[in-house]
């Protein structure tokens, strides 16, 4: 009965336009009103989407029925949206507002029940990109950073990481600096998320300097960067990157603050210590590794073996896997990884079973070793062409 009403409005040739969209907004508003009003609507939508109504007059209805849709209890709400992008949806094109409403609107719903992942998806669906609407660079870039965002609290990373991706193809043309802002704490977790633990400290470690952020924020900031730097893999990298994050002030504030100190000096972490600080990770940080072994139990593994083999020329692998609270085979295997990797310089003597460490030569070192090697040089050169002189010289050295 609805859409013959519509119908017969739209046909009345006595009604100005400004009257037919007033009367077929109030019979549509009267539908929405009713209980289990989706099909109701679908057959109204039918009966103003048809070529014989101006565009015009379809696009004020439509607007005005999204305002009462926007008014409902959520629930409600979000079903009679999806009627509507479904009768708009062969005709994108002349309704691309509305049809962008609908889903700004009900992505703030899902949002506000904290189904972050759908709520992103509702806005990926906003055509941007493929619009005959401009859009500006900035318009497109916080659409981008707010998709990215919603898919990290949903935790889907991946997602997250195409919208990044995006992003990072136009944020230098963005002056606004809350935007290159925004891009650096998305990046930051989006890497921790994929387990890039190293890097997402480093941006973190960043980001806890910007003075945009209040200091509450920036705690939390350089509460994540030592996180992570403490669960990313053990090497030298990690060392100066943990050096500067115990040097950092506010890391003593933080009830994990020896653990960090323990790893920063190359002392041996103890699993009291362990246990307080597991209390501290994310669920995606808890993940298992496919050795089984926790990442944070990984981390610490490796970073003991580091402290042992700044204590030991070299250690029996059964006595290694006692340190370590594992199997031989395992020491043994990881160990030899690091090796591998030069995390840890040194070789196994498997007949032996016997880790030998050797100490790694610094750049100073090198430099040093370099430079009294030029020096030789030059003296076996001088006895050469001048030996009573270079001998004369050399008694008056003490040399």
């Amino acid at each position: 009965m609805d859409n013959i009403k519509i119908i017969e409005t739209l046909e009345d040739p006595s009604l100005s336009l400004e009257s037919i969209v007033e009367k077929c907004s109030k019979i549509i508003e009267q539908v929405l009103l009713e209980n289990n009003a989706e099909l109701k609507l679908n057959s109204c939508m039918e009966s103003i989407l048809v070529d014989n109504v101006g565009v015009s007059v379809s696009r004020k209805i439509i607007s005005n029925s999204i305002n009462v849709i926007k008014s409902l209890p959520e629930d409600k709400s979000i079903k009679l949206s999806k009627v509507l992008l479904n009768s708009l949806k062969l005709r994108l094109m002349s309704f691309e507002d509305q049809v962008s409403e609908l889903y700004y609107h009900t992505a703030h719903i899902y949002e506000q029940k904290k189904e972050y992942v759908e709520a992103a998806l509702q806005l990926s669906y906003i055509p941007v990109e493929n619009s005959q609407k401009y859009y500006s660079k900035d318009v497109k870039l916080d659409m981008f950073l707010r998709i990215a965002h919603l898919f990290l609290e949903g935790q889907d990373a991946a997602q997250a990481e195409l919208y990044i991706n995006r992003a990072s193809l136009i944020i230098n043309s963005s002056t606004d600096s809350s935007y290159q802002t925004k891009y650096k704490m998305c990046y930051a977790r989006v890497l921790d998320y994929r387990k890039k633990f190293l890097e997402a400290a480093k941006r973190y470690a960043q980001l806890s300097l910007e003075p945009q952020f209040p200091p509450s924020e920036r705690c939390n900031l350089i509460r994540h960067a030592i996180i992570c730097a403490i669960i990313a893999p053990a090497g030298v990298h990690r060392s100066r990157l943990l050096a500067i994050l115990n040097k950092d002030e506010r890391s003593t504030s933080f009830p994990f603050y020896p653990m960090l100190k323990n790893m920063q000096s190359g002392h041996l972490v103890s699993k009291e210590q362990v246990e307080l600080f597991e209390k501290e990770l994310a669920d995606h940080q808890k993940a298992k590794l496919p050795n089984g072994m926790s990442i944070l139990d990984a981390a610490v593994m490796e970073h003991n073996i580091l402290a042992i083999s700044s204590i030991y020329k070299s250690i029996k692998i059964s006595t290694l896997s006692a340190h370590l609270e594992v199997s031989e085979l395992q020491a043994e295997k990881v160990v030899g990884r690091m090796i591998g990797e030069s995390r840890v310089h040194g070789y196994i003597d498997q007949i032996e079973q016997l880790v030998y460490f050797e100490k790694e030569n610094t750049p100073w070192d090198e430099h040093i070793n370099t430079i009294c090697n030029k020096v030789n040089s030059v003296i076996d050169l001088l006895q050469n062409h001048e030996p009573e002189f270079t001998k004369l010289k050399l008694k008056e050295y003490r040399c």
